[in-house]
């Protein structure tokens, strides 16, 4: 399985991180969560990239990194449905 597949739940959880802090918090401030949620899951993004182009990712390092995006856009849809 290609790695660059494993980006698609951190994409996709910044997009709706991004969101939500547009339109349902105004975009009022840096210090709210969806928007640092948002810069965390692309430095997250980041260092797997990084981590993958140095080939120091470990045996199983795209299975966590796979399970943390997964967790991340669970927790952004969660989010964009709270009031």
């Amino acid at each position: 399985m290609p790695h660059s597949i494993l980006l698609l739940p951190f994409v996709a959880a910044f997009v709706v991180f991004v969101l939500r802090f547009y339109f349902r918090e105004g975009a009022s401030s840096l210090a709210k969560p969806s928007f640092l949620m948002a810069v965390g899951t692309s430095l997250t993004a980041v260092v797997f990239i990084v981590l993958n182009i140095l080939s120091i990712l470990p045996p199983y390092g795209a299975l966590g990194f796979a399970l943390i995006g997964l967790l991340l856009l669970g927790v952004s849809i969660t989010r964009m449905f709270m009031i």
